[in-house]
């Protein structure tokens, strides 16, 4: 259930066509995995079509992932490895609302072990943003997990995707972003049951108020949120439950990895479409991955050994009434997944 300005937008009364209020998926992800002792590759291809005789699809096929690897250097507490190719950034980096997009580039991983302090690592790298106009972005992720062997950890992640400017003023905007965020969490085992709780907070210092944004300049976010339980054998189940607060210009409109608020439309930040695509957008327009705040809570249980049934309920509104449209969002989702 999604509408905006009051409007309902799905369905057949929606304001936006061919879209449907109960959509239905046919998925199929084919992985493949080769590891010797210091070489590694990965790949995922995705069939991922929309279900239906007359309006479905049969033809949507994407390169998920695909990259290899190799270990530079293996020492007693340290490794150093390099990888190149494609990933969801989200496989690598830790983030509830952002790391949406793909990564083209280049993995540098420094990962050691200190018995005292905890396990350090630093991953990051450069990766392709758009070849025609040679523009690349920078991602990197400081951790150190189980600080003194007590469960707690922590996280600090960055993109910097504003490093191209061209004639093309919207579409500056829409990469003026270098969000960075700070993550806490502490695992433990009560019950016999893994139990995380973690939180994270994001500024990004190259937002500036705009006449999407209303003059304001809105560039922080935040989640907090629990987790319980792991799927290893038949019968074992998880919960995730997460409360998500985010401003309009806290992450790109094209990298959102957060509840959102459902814009069916796909209307970007400062233009019509996401990356700065089509006409630029003014006041009470632009909607893009922020200016919302709600919760998700999802469930996973394991059936059998290969059949997992997953379950999610996600629901927002709008951070900052003020700034329009005004968009109240609701969302439930089920899927049925055969894993061999």
């Amino acid at each position: 259930n999604e509408k905006k300005n009051g409007i309902k937008q799905r369905g057949s009364r929606g304001e936006v066509k061919d879209t449907a209020m109960r959509a239905w998926d046919v998925e199929v992800n084919l992985l493949l995995d080769y590891k010797t002792e210091r070489t590694w590759a990965t790949t995922k291809l995705k069939f991922d079509n929309d279900a239906g005789t007359v309006g479905g699809t049969f033809n949507k096929l994407s390169v998920d992932r695909a990259f290899l690897g190799g270990r530079i250097i293996s020492a007693d507490t340290y490794n150093m490895d390099l990888e190149f190719g494609r990933r969801l950034l989200n496989y690598t980096f830790d983030s509830k609302i952002m790391f949406g997009s793909y990564m083209d580039g280049i993995l540098y991983k420094y990962d050691q072990a200190y018995d005292s302090v905890g396990d350090f690592y630093f991953h990051g790298g450069p990766f392709l943003v758009n070849e025609t106009l040679d523009h690349y972005a920078y991602v990197g992720e400081f951790g150190l997990l189980n600080i003194g062997q007590t469960g707690l950890y922590s996280k600090l992640s960055s993109v910097y995707w504003d490093t191209k400017h061209t004639s093309n003023k919207t579409q500056n905007r829409a990469f003026r972003f270098l969000p960075i965020q700070w993550l806490w969490g502490y695992k433990f085992k009560p019950f016999g049951k893994v139990t995380t709780f973690y939180g994270a907070a994001l500024y990004n210092p190259r937002a500036h108020g705009t006449t999407v944004s209303y003059g304001k300049r809105k560039a922080w976010a935040w989640y907090a949120g629990m987790s319980v339980g792991e799927l290893r054998k038949q019968w074992d189940w998880s919960f995730n439950v997460n409360y998500q607060w985010v401003q309009l210009q806290a992450v790109p409109d094209f990298d959102g990895a957060g509840i959102g608020r459902g814009n069916i439309a796909k209307t970007g930040l400062y233009s019509e479409k996401t990356k700065g695509e089509g006409k630029a957008l003014t006041a009470g327009q632009g909607v893009g991955a922020g200016n919302y705040k709600g919760f998700a809570v999802e469930v996973q249980y394991l059936l059998t050994r290969n059949i997992t049934v997953f379950q999610a309920w996600r629901q927002s509104v709008n951070q900052d009434p003020s700034i329009k449209p005004t968009f109240s969002y609701k969302q439930y989702e089920i899927e049925l997944i055969y894993g061999f």
